[in-house]
């Protein structure tokens, strides 16, 4: 109409993203493999097995065409379809994207794909991250439904034949058991304490989860409404009790591994197992799986750093793990060295019950608030929450490799809730690092070196002293010196410094021998694309695997190595195990 400016409705996110998936069925259908329509050119592709038997995290475009041609056209996806649920996301003060969730069928499988579409210069949306990931194996039928049946009774012989055997009756070692067996895969669990949640119930009392309750469901059975938001670790060893009752799972509790062999030609493991109190048990499976424990790449041993004076000393010394309760200690002069989680756990914990506290801050500590965890797990909080599932795959929309794009401003948006926190404990001489070496650094990359608050830096403004920006020199008779000479009494002193840093191929020598763990790959750490290396997926030697971490890395990737056994135990990888067979 003349002298009339008209304007066309902005779009919704839902119809952005039906865009969005016509331009992606289209590149991933064309000849070229040409994703210029659906990919930005600094864009992320993670596929969790669902065109790779592997995890695999590619950077740039030129990279992402060039390397998933291949699979795709292998895998021939089809039958893809946009779930409910796209929503916006901010990852700066001006910068939103949008985030859905997609699900599609490849040759072999049902998976799901998550993407985050960021908005082009020409105006046009394309995905700067597609996460892929495989759901579940075509035809093959899930045991544990609605109704969740039992496994087969357990009949405990001198010999017995599992296709897995899993070494660890932790939150890691009962979610790939409950996947196995939900697969009609058999296991057998093997836990050397005499209980399981054992390894929770040795912690000390005032422990308990610093992410939501629905955040730690493992798979199958849920954590009971009545455990509150946060669970303590008391409640987190029951509820591995019952679960593993819930499902019959087979435990052998006090069971260690005296002598494993591995027979290539048969791919079998034998393993002989001595039990307190009975005859000792030889057992024979395809696939073992080492879930020791939620750091066992971060260290198995207590670790205490050697200072001089030690034997001069006239009160007690002990690691965090030994401590368990201020009250079997009483008001005290003590001494907290450590900046984790743990230390001010313990610190906070003493000083509640009247003991004179310092806690030793040797280097800077990321901290932030529970309020700001509830910002980050927004799937995880509040009424009406999604399926576990769905939150799941919202969660982990970003690979760890762009955090080092976006976790500054992913932590900018929040840092408003925390700022009195972080100024009262800067007052207070508390060392905190700077903007890019955040908590969600520190989180997902260096798996330490934070706080998540839960009371202790309250404290810290009246009750807990801390003494930072200086090296402890050396113990005198009556406590610590340090390197500007300042002293510090003590009858006390709790070393919360951590354990031994341990590689892949250390724990596999401790649990299975020097000759398993000559063939497996001295990784343990971060691989080229961001991905824990050896862990949840191949090690190096065939039909060893390794799994750890806390209760959601235990509920969400013991699926994807569970699927990575059935699918060796269904012949539909090659030869080399880097492709699939499609049949």
């Amino acid at each position: 109409m003349s002298g009339m400016e008209t304007f066309s409705a902005p779009l919704s996110a839902e119809a952005i993203s039906s865009t969005w998936l016509s331009a992606l069925i289209c590149d991933l259908s064309s000849p070229s493999f040409i994703l210029e329509r659906s990919f930005t050119n600094d864009s992320y592709w993670r596929d969790l097995l669902a065109f790779t038997p592997d995890f695999r995290t590619l950077h740039a475009l030129p990279k992402i065409q060039q390397f998933f041609s291949a699979p795709v056209a292998v895998a021939r996806p089809s039958q893809f379809r946009l779930l409910p649920g796209v929503r916006h996301r901010r990852i700066g003060p001006t910068k939103t994207l949008i985030q859905g969730i997609i699900q599609f069928h490849t040759a072999i499988a049902q998976c799901t794909g998550v993407f985050t579409l960021t908005q082009s210069e020409d105006s046009s949306w394309k995905a700067w991250s597609f996460v892929t990931m495989m759901d579940r194996l075509s035809g093959v039928v899930d045991r544990f439904g609605v109704h969740t049946p039992l496994c087969r009774p357990a009949e405990w012989n001198t010999t017995m034949d599992y296709t897995a055997v899993v070494v660890g009756a932790g939150q890691c070692g009962l979610s790939v058991a409950a996947r196995l067996e939900n697969l009609g895969i058999s296991t057998l669990v093997l836990e050397r304490s005499g209980a399981i949640g054992d390894s929770w119930r040795s912690r000390y009392e005032s422990l308990e989860t610093n992410t939501p309750r629905a955040y730690n469901h493992l798979p199958f059975v849920t954590f009971p409404e009545g455990c509150g938001k946060y669970i303590p670790c008391r409640d987190v060893a029951d509820y591995l009790e019952i679960y593993q009752r819930t499902l019959g799972l087979h435990v052998l509790t006090l069971a260690r591994i005296s002598a494993t062999s591995y027979d290539a030609s048969s791919s079998t493991w034998t393993l002989s197992i001595s039990v307190s109190g009975k005859a000792s048990i030889t057992v024979t499976a395809r696939h073992l799986i080492g879930a020791t424990g939620v750091g066992t790449m971060g260290g198995a041993l207590p670790f205490t750093p050697s200072i001089p004076g030690k034997s001069s000393f006239l009160g007690s010394i002990i690691h965090s793990s030994e401590y368990r309760s201020s009250s079997c200690i009483g008001a005290q002069k003590v001494v907290v060295v450590g900046g984790g989680c743990s230390a001010h756990d313990i610190a906070q914990d003493m000083a509640n019950h009247g003991s004179q506290t310092v806690l030793v801050q040797r280097s800077p500590t990321a901290v932030v608030s529970r309020q700001t965890i509830d910002r980050l797990l927004t799937g995880y909080v509040g009424q009406d929450l999604p399926p576990t599932e769905i939150a799941d795959r919202f969660y982990v929309a970003l690979p760890l490799s762009t955090l080092r794009n976006s976790q500054y401003n992913t932590m900018e948006i929040h840092a408003h809730i925390d700022q009195d926190l972080r100024e009262n404990l800067s007052r207070n001489g508390y060392l905190l690092p700077g903007p890019e070496d955040n908590f969600l650094h520190r989180l997902s990359v260096r798996r330490g070196g934070f706080y998540i608050d839960r009371g202790c830096a309250k404290l810290i403004t009246n009750q807990i002293t801390v003494k930072s920006g200086h090296e402890i020199s050396h113990f005198s008779p009556t406590g610590m010196v340090f390197d500007d000479g300042s002293r510090v009494m003590a009858d006390l002193v709790i070393f919360a410094t951590g354990y031994s840093k341990t590689t892949i191929k250390e724990v596999a020598e401790s649990l299975f021998g020097p000759q398993v763990a000559d063939a497996v790959h001295d990784l343990g750490g971060w691989d080229s694309d961001c991905e824990l290396a050896g862990v949840w997926r191949p090690t190096g030697h065939d039909g060893l695997w390794f799994a750890e971490g806390d209760l959601f890395a235990a509920r969400f990737y013991s699926q994807f190595l569970a699927l990575q056994i059935m699918m060796r135990e269904m012949g539909l990888l090659s030869p080399d195990q880097r492709t699939y067979i499609h049949r």
